[in-house]
């Protein structure tokens, strides 16, 4: 993910000159480059920002910003070979972009597909690690996560219950064990006989999960949940035959030597 966000950086740097003229609030500037509010939202989408993972990605700009400016001054924006690998990247990102846009459109997956290849296939899809379906809810207030977890726990009305999806960000989905941040498994998956945990805090709020079920190493992950990855296996498979259409049409349409020796 940071080399990503390295890459995104330079790419910045790098298209500095040819963009238009940002009177936004500046947030940091090294020698005659500036991060700005306006260029931020392109990095770190309002959605995503807390206090702190704002002024350590800000942190983090100046320290690229101070490395690409050293490696300017190293004459390495002149080095062929990076020029090279810089053009050879591109292309790739441009056939990638064609094949995609002329690809997709043709591409459409319906849900006896899905049914059938989960059919054909069910032995790949079992769990190799502890799994549990959770509700998981999150507030920026303390108080309120108290009042999640009260709720929850105390087995209230359904209508009570129906209030807290109405009024607080929840997220339904099925998690196993180790994908997600320490936090939350531990306390999701060390002790079994909880069925509410919470609140906990992170950068992004207050946190309250509630285990609706639990699942065991080795057992059977049903259609619903496989559905996503099933879905973009189809896709996959589809797109490269669609591919593979395009790419004999192009032979076809234009003059292609090989030389002889390589046939």
């Amino acid at each position: 993910m940071k080399t990503l966000f390295n890459i995104s950086l330079i790419c910045l740097f790098a298209s500095c000159a040819s963009q238009v003229e940002d009177d936004s609030v500046v947030l940091a500037r090294v020698n005659n480059q500036a991060l700005t509010v306006k260029s931020l939202e392109k990095l770190l989408p309002p959605e995503n920002r807390t206090d702190s993972r704002l002024k350590n990605f800000i942190y983090d700009w100046v320290d690229n910003a101070l490395y690409y400016d050293a490696a300017v001054n190293s004459g390495l924006l002149q080095d062929g070979a990076l020029q090279d690998a810089r053009d050879l990247y591109y292309k790739k990102i441009l056939i990638g972009s064609y094949l995609q846009t002329r690809s997709t459109p043709k591409t459409s997956i319906g849900n006896h597909e899905i049914r059938n290849y989960y059919d054909g296939h069910i032995d790949e899809f079992s769990r190799d690690a502890d799994g549990a379906l959770i509700h998981h809810f999150y507030t920026n207030k303390h108080s309120d996560a108290r009042l999640i977890r009260s709720v929850l726990k105390k087995k209230k009305s359904q209508k009570s219950i129906d209030e807290l999806f109405t009024k607080y960000k929840v997220e339904t989905k099925t998690v196993s064990k180790g994908q997600m941040i320490q936090k939350f498994d531990s306390a999701i998956f060390k002790n079994k006989t909880l069925k509410v945990v919470g609140p906990i805090q992170t950068d992004m709020g207050y946190h309250v999960i509630k285990v609706v079920r639990r699942f065991k190493k080795g057992s059977s992950i049903g259609l619903e949940d496989a559905y996503d990855e099933i879905y973009q296996r189809l896709l996959k498979q589809k797109q490269l035959n669609v591919s593979a259409g395009i790419l004999d049409s192009l032979k076809e349409k234009t003059n292609v030597f090989i030389n002889s020796n390589y046939q």
